[in-house]
């Protein structure tokens, strides 16, 4: 394991100040200088994973030349106008990425179930059969516990699907870390915890994925399994549009006790860097068994921005808004953004609300030292760990990203409304059907001198199906965008 030692001042207000040379492990066993910087940063190359990209190099670079450098043919003494006409090309790009369709070359397809449940088994084997059969360049992967299962069967199936038993090969957590780039698509079998496990074992670069619903409440999987054929047959020939959902970069770090310098006298502690985590849902630091409150710092971009007493404190992505941080009172965020929720646990205070912060923010999230007890993190409801004071957990952005298919425009806002129920209310009715004939009468004709001649009857008119009006509003709404689409475009020309 590789472990980054910080040196810091014992005090745990400050640190020390200035930088440091120390000798780190890299990932192939060398000892290799790594600068130390105050706060417990470590600058080094796998700090960044960006920066082996040459876009985001590209445009970082682009960003401190509008700050440093003269751009020809302009007046130099106000580049202001290049840094905002930057930024908003930079959200126009965001908008083109959001709303494009990618055309899949799918060679290594990899099938995620939840072997929990025997019936899921059964139906991956109808999915890996119909994959042999429709599109024989295809190999497929399953996990490697269904090499020798008597209920996929390998054998069999490659025999009915009249195929080579080499176009199915098996998969384990070992050749995923050593292979984060070889599979085309993934295809997962069960609900959202089978999502979030196909992400966790994906420490970096992740397959687009297609996840169908088997579980009883899914918001990440928004394919019906019973169409599966249609639904794969559509992804595998034709352009699809990818959601890519963000994650968080996870670094856990741990304070030791203080040691007395030899050379200066003083008392000095290490922190030693203990593990990295990506998670797609949310990063939990709570109490555990303790029966006091926790005593948490939060930090934002090195500035204490408050201090948690409660129950703990939930950082989540917009994809773990509708987990736990949506039952602990957070509020629910489109996965299309790229944001931070930050949503306390039983606060002992009636002031504090969640906040969402932006995702270019870097939080952390301390144990006081003053703490009187300990508290726990989790990582995705999983690998969790005990935080002693002064131990604490650096939370950014991961430049990994989750790619899940779209099945709709408005997948997100149907999924809400199917499992939570979305302000779903009952719409107010028309009281006419409660008069007595004489006042129905006389209600009739006075709405016929309205001109409002499509009332022949009120009692059939609050009777008008749900269907029918959700039907008209929708026409009603329609023509509405249409003529406001129309005049925005003339404006526009006008100008």
């Amino acid at each position: 394991m590789k472990t980054d030692r910080l040196l810091i001042n014992a005090s745990p207000e400050t640190c020390t100040k200035g930088d440091a040379e120390m000798d780190t492990m890299d990932t192939i066993g060398r000892m290799t200088s790594v600068k130390v910087l105050a706060e417990g940063k470590v600058l080094s190359n796998f700090e960044e994973p960006g920066l082996m990209r040459c876009a985001y190099h590209d445009a970082k670079n682009w960003v401190r030349r509008l700050s440093s450098e003269t751009i020809v043919g302009e007046d130099t003494s106000n580049l202001y106008p290049f840094y905002v006409d930057t930024a908003y090309d930079v959200r126009r790009l965001r908008k083109d990425i959001i709303n494009a369709k990618v055309d899949l070359q799918v060679e290594n397809l990899i099938i995620i179930c939840n072997i929990n449940d025997i019936s899921t088994v059964f139906l991956m084997r109808e999915v890996v059969e119909w994959i042999l059969r429709n599109f024989h360049s295809m190999t497929v992967y399953v996990q490697d516990i269904f090499e020798k299962s008597t209920q996929f069967a390998v054998g069999d199936l490659c025999k009915d699907s009249n195929c080579s038993k080499n176009r199915v090969k098996y998969w384990s957590k070992e050749f995923v870390e050593k292979h984060d780039s070889f599979f085309d698509l993934m295809i997962t079998l069960g609900g959202d915890g089978t999502v979030l496990f196909a992400s966790s074992i994906f420490t970096k670069d992740v397959p687009p994925i297609v996840p169908f619903a088997l579980g009883s409440l899914g918001f990440l999987t928004n394919f019906e399994f019973q169409n599966f054929k249609e639904t794969l047959k559509h992804i595998l020939t034709d352009e699809v549009r990818i959601n890519l959902r963000m994650r968080l970069q996870c670094k856990l770090y741990r304070r030791n006790k203080p040691e007395i310098d030899a050379a200066t006298g003083r008392k000095i502690c290490y922190i030693d860097f203990i593990s990295e985590h990506h998670v797609l849902n949310e990063v939990t630091i709570d109490r555990g068994p303790a029966p006091c409150l926790s005593l948490l710092e939060l930090y934002g971009n090195d500035s204490l921005m408050t201090k948690v007493q409660g129950d703990g404190l939930i950082v989540a992505t917009p994809t773990g808004s509708t987990a736990y941080s949506l039952s602990a009172g957070g509020s629910l965020i489109s996965p299309s953004v790229n944001a931070i929720a930050v949503t306390p646990i039983c606060p002992h205070t009636l002031s504090f609300r969640p906040i969402i912060l932006p995702d270019s923010m870097e939080l952390k999230v301390r144990v006081d030292m003053n703490s009187r007890g300990t508290s726990w993190v989790n990582f995705d409801g999983k690998d969790r760990v005990e935080l002693k004071q002064g131990d604490y957990v650096v939370i950014t952005a991961s430049p990994y990203s989750v790619p899940t298919i779209e099945s709709s425009a408005s997948e997100f806002f149907e999924s809400i409304s199917k499992n939570l129920n979305w302000n779903d209310r009952e719409e107010q009715k028309p009281f006419a059907h409660i008069l007595s004939p004489k006042n129905q009468e006389k209600y009739r004709l006075d709405s016929s001198k309205n001109g409002n001649d499509t009332i022949s009857n009120p009692l059939e008119s609050s009777c008008i199906s749900s269907d029918a009006q959700d039907e008209e509003r929708k026409s009603v709404t329609e023509t509405e965008t249409e003529i406001v689409v129309e005049r925005t475009r003339q404006a526009h020309f006008a100008i």
